[in-house]
C-alpha cells in the first residue's frame, strides 16, 4: 500500500510541475535570455573600457615624455586632446598637466582655478588643482597671493592641507618672514596626524630658520627694586665641572650698558 501512495504523490507533483511549467514557461524563458544578454552586455562594456583606459594610460604617458623632453607646447597639445575625449579620470588629470605647461602663468592659474570650481571634478582633484596652482604662484615670488591660494587647504582637513603647510612654511622663509615660517613649522612638528617624513622636514627647516635669522631676541626683563636699568643679558655659561662649589649658576646674569 505504502507503494501505490508513493507512487500517486509522484504523479500529482509531476501534474504540478507540468501545470506551472504551462503557465510560466514564457517569463521563464523571457528572465533566462535577459540575464545571459545582461552579462553579455556588461562583459562587453567592460572589456571596452578597459581597452579606452589602456589606451588613455598611453596616450598620458606619451604627453609626459614629451614635456620631460621639454616639448612643452607639444605636450600641452597632446594633453588637450586628452582632455576632449579620454575617459573622466585621465581628462581631468590631462587638464591639469596642460594648465602647468601653459606658458602664460596667468592662464595656468587661471585654468587650475576653474578645474578646482569645476562640480564635476572630484574633490581630490580639485584639491590638487588648487595646490599646482599654488606651486606656480610660489615660483611667482608673490607672498600674498601664495598665501591666499593656501589658505582654504591649510584650513580644512583636505588630503593636501600638510603641503600647503609646509609649501606656506618655505615660503615665508624664503621671504624672512621668520615668525610665521616657525609657527607653520611648529604646527607641523606638533600635528601627530601628519607624515612623519613631513614633520622630519619640519625639523630640519627650522633648524635652517635658526640658522638663518640667529637667535632669536630674549624679552627685556624688568628691573629689580630699581638696582639697575636697562634691557638685561642672559649670557648662557659651561657649566663647571666636578668640584665646582655649590650654588654655581649655570647662567651669568649682566646688565646690559
Amino acid at each position: 500500500m505504502s507503494d501505490i501512495f508513493h507512487e500517486v504523490d509522484e504523479d500529482v507533483r509531476r501534474d504540478k510541475a507540468a501545470e506551472l511549467w504551462r503557465r510560466y514557461q514564457t517569463p521563464i524563458v523571457i528572465l533566462a535570455v535577459l540575464i545571459v544578454a545582461a552579462t553579455g552586455a556588461w562583459s562587453y562594456y567592460q572589456s571596452n573600457r578597459q581597452k579606452a583606459a589602456e589606451t588613455a594610460n598611453a596616450r598620458f604617458e606619451a604627453a609626459v615624455a614629451l614635456a620631460n623632453d621639454g616639448k612643452a607646447s607639444e605636450a600641452a597639445a597632446a594633453f588637450d586632446a586628452l582632455a576632449k575625449d579620454g575617459p573622466k579620470g585621465y581628462a581631468t588629470l590631462a587638464r591639469i598637466r596642460a594648465a602647468e605647461l601653459r606658458e602664460d602663468k596667468a592662464r595656468a592659474i587661471e585654468e587650475l582655478n576653474a578645474i578646482a570650481e569645476d562640480k564635476n571634478v572630484d574633490k581630490l582633484n580639485q584639491e590638487v588643482a588648487l595646490l599646482r596652482a599654488a606651486l606656480i604662484i610660489l615660483d611667482g615670488g608673490d607672498r600674498q597671493k601664495m598665501e591666499r591660494a593656501l589658505g582654504p587647504m591649510m584650513t580644512s582637513n583636505g588630503a593636501f592641507r600638510f603641503s600647503a603647510q609646509e609649501w606656506n612654511g618655505l615660503d615665508a622663509l624664503a621671504n624672512n618672514d621668520f615668525d610665521e615660517a616657525e609657527r607653520v613649522f611648529e604646527v607641523l612638528l606638533s600635528d601627530r596626524d601628519a607624515p612623519q617624513s613631513m614633520r622630519q622636514r619640519a625639523a630640519a627647516y627650522r633648524g635652517l630658520l635658526h640658522a638663518k635669522r640667529g637667535p632669536k631676541p630674549a624679552p627685556a626683563a624688568p628691573t629689580a627694586g630699581g638696582a639697575t636699568s636697562g634691557n638685561v643679558t642672559v649670557t648662557p655659561v659651561i657649566e663647571p665641572e666636578e668640584g665646582a662649589a655649590p650654588g654655581d649658576a649655570p647662567f651669568e646674569v649682566k646688565p646690559s650698558k
